[in-house]
C-alpha cells in the first residue's frame, strides 16, 4: 500500500508543477505583450507632447488622440500586436474647467494612466484603457482545463489502484510463498477480468506442485525402503564374512589349532573389507536420509508478530469455512534471529496435520519467548495415537494408527524436526488420550546472545 500511496503523491505533485508551470508560461507570454504596449503607449505619449502645447482644449487633445489612434491603428497591429492596442485612449487635463470628471478605472477595463509633461508643467493624465477580459479568461480557462483533467485522472487511478494494482499486490507474494513454503492455501476464485484467469491458472499451479511433491514424497519412501532393504540384505553376509575372516585369522579351523601366517594375512584383509562396506553401506543411508529435507538455514532478524501475522492471513479463512475453532496467541513481540521461512514450514506442516488428524474440535496456537529460547506450541483436538507410538512420529516416512483413513506420506513431521534440528533446536510431541488433545512444542535457542 506504501506503493500505491506514493503514486498518488506523485500524480498530485505533477499536477501542481504542471498548474505552476502553466502559469508561470502564461505571465512570461504575458509579459511580451504587456512590453509592446508600453512601447506603443509610449510612441502615442511622445506624438501627444508634440501637439499638446498647441492644442487648446481637452476635448480637442481627445479628439487628436482618437484620430491618431485610428490612422496608425492598422501599423500599430502589424508592429506590436493586436493585444498590445488599447481600446480607448483618453486624455484629463488637470487645470480646471477643462474637462468633465472622468471614471479611469471601470468594471471590465484594466487603466493604465501616463502624466503628459510638457514644458510648463505636468498638463493631464492619458489613460490607455484595455478590455482584460480576455486575458483573465484564458488563465481561468487554463485552470480549469488542468483541474478538469486532473478529476479523471485520479479517477482512472483510483480505479486501476482498486482493480489492478491492490489485488496484484496481494498476488505478487503467493508465488515466494509457494516456492519457500510448499503449497500454501489456494487464491480465493474471483471473476476479476484482469486477474480471474491468473488465480484460476496459480491454484492449478500449486495443484500440480502438491502433486509432484506427494509424488517425490513417494518416490522419496519407495527409494530408502529399496536402500535400506539393501542395507539389511548387505549387513547379514558381510558381517558373516567378518565373522570367518576373524575365525580364520584366530587358527580356529586348523586342524592342529595354530594360526597359519598366510591364511591370517588374507583374513585380516578380508576383515578391512567387510568394514569398509559395512561404513559405505552406513554412509548411503545416512545420505539417502538427508537428501529427504532440502533445507539451508538462513539466518535473518524479524518480529515474532510476523509468524502470527502468517498463520492469520494463511489460515484463518480455512479454518472458519472449515468452522472449526481456532486461536493465535502472541505471548511476547520479541525479535529473533532465526530462519523465518524455515519458522514457517514447520508451522505449515503441524497446522496441516492439526486440519488433516484433528476432529474440528479447535486449534489453538502460542508464540512465546521464555528466557532464552522460543517456543511455538499447536494443540488440536482429535484422534490421538497411541502411546507407544509417540517415539516413532518423527521417523522418516512413518505413520501412525490414527493416520489409517488420511492420505499422506509420512514425511511431514519427520522434515519438520529436521528443520528445527538445523536451527538448534528441537520439537516435542504431548499425547492426552483422555482430553484427545495433540500438542506439539517447536523448541528454538535464542542464539543471539551465544
Amino acid at each position: 500500500m506504501k506503493k500505491l500511496g506514493k503514486l498518488f503523491i506523485f500524480t498530485v505533485l505533477l499536477f501542481v508543477c504542471i498548474f505552476i508551470s502553466a502559469n508561470i508560461c502564461f505571465d512570461h507570454f504575458t509579459k511580451k505583450d504587456d512590453d509592446k504596449t508600453y512601447i506603443m503607449m509610449n510612441r502615442v505619449v511622445g506624438a501627444l507632447k508634440q501637439s499638446a502645447d498647441a492644442a487648446a482644449s481637452g476635448e480637442e487633445i481627445n479628439a487628436y488622440l482618437s484620430s491618431y489612434l485610428e490612422e496608425n491603428r492598422a501599423g500599430f497591429t502589424a508592429e506590436y500586436g493586436r493585444n498590445a492596442l488599447p481600446d480607448k485612449v483618453s486624455y484629463i487635463p488637470l487645470e480646471k474647467g477643462k474637462s468633465d470628471v472622468s471614471v479611469l478605472n471601470r468594471g471590465n477595463d484594466s487603466d493604465i494612466v501616463w502624466v503628459l509633461n510638457t514644458g510648463s508643467g505636468i498638463a493631464g493624465l492619458v489613460v490607455f484603457s484595455f478590455e482584460n477580459t480576455m486575458t483573465n479568461r484564458l488563465r481561468l480557462m487554463m485552470n480549469v482545463i488542468i483541474a478538469v483533467a486532473f478529476i479523471p485522472v485520479m479517477g482512472v487511478l483510483i480505479y486501476i489502484s482498486a482493480v489492478v494494482l491492490s489485488p496484484f499486490e496481494r498476488l505478487a507474494e503467493y508465488p515466494l510463498r509457494l516456492s519457500k513454503n510448499g503449497t500454501p492455501d489456494k487464491l480465493p476464485e474471483s471473476k476479476n477480468r484482469f486477474f480471474g484467469k491468473f488465480i484460476w491458472g496459480i491454484n492449478m499451479l500449486s495443484d500440480k506442485l502438491e502433486k509432484n511433491r506427494v509424488r517425490v514424497n513417494e518416490l522419496s519412501r519407495d527409494h530408502m525402503t529399496m536402500l535400506t532393504t539393501i542395507a539389511h540384505g548387505i549387513k547379514t553376509p558381510v558381517a558373516n564374512i567378518k565373522l570367518y575372516a576373524d575365525a580364520i585369522s584366530t587358527g580356529l579351523y586348523q586342524s592342529d589349532g595354530k594360526i597359519n601366517e598366510s591364511d591370517a594375512q588374507v583374513a585380516v584383509k578380508i576383515s578391512k573389507n567387510a568394514d569398509d562396506i559395512t561404513k559405505l553401506v552406513q554412509e548411503l543411508i545416512d545420505k539417502a536420509s538427508g537428501a529427504v529435507v532440502d533445507f539451508k538455514p538462513e539466518t535473518t532478524a524479524f518480529y515474532l508478530e510476523e509468524l502470527k501475522d502468517f498463520l492469520e492471513e494463511e489460515y484463518s479463512n480455512r479454518l472458519k469455512v472449515l468452522n472449526i475453532p481456532y486461536s493465535f496467541e502472541l505471548g511476547h513481540n520479541a525479535v529473533i534471529k532465526s530462519d523465518k521461512s524455515g519458522l514457517i514450514r514447520i508451522l505449515m506442516q503441524l497446522m496441516d496435520n492439526a486440519i488433516k488428524y484433528g476432529n474440528g474440535g479447535g486449534i489453538y496456537v502460542s508464540i512465546n519467548k521464555e528466557e532464552d529460547a522460543y517456543y511455538l506450541t499447536v494443540k488440536n483436538k482429535g484422534e490421538v495415537p497411541d502411546e507407544k507410538e509417540l517415539p516413532y512420529l518423527f521417523n522418516g516416512f512413518w505413520r501412525g494408527s490414527n493416520a489409517d483413513k488420511h492420505e499422506g506420506s509420512g514425511i511431514g513431521l519427520y522434515e519438520a524436526r529436521q528443520i528445527a534440528l538445523k536451527l538448534y533446536g528441537d520439537i516435542y510431541v504431548k499425547a492426552d488420550a483422555a482430553a484427545k488433545e495433540m500438542e506439539f512444542d517447536v523448541y528454538i535457542p535464542d542464539t543471539s546472545k551465544g
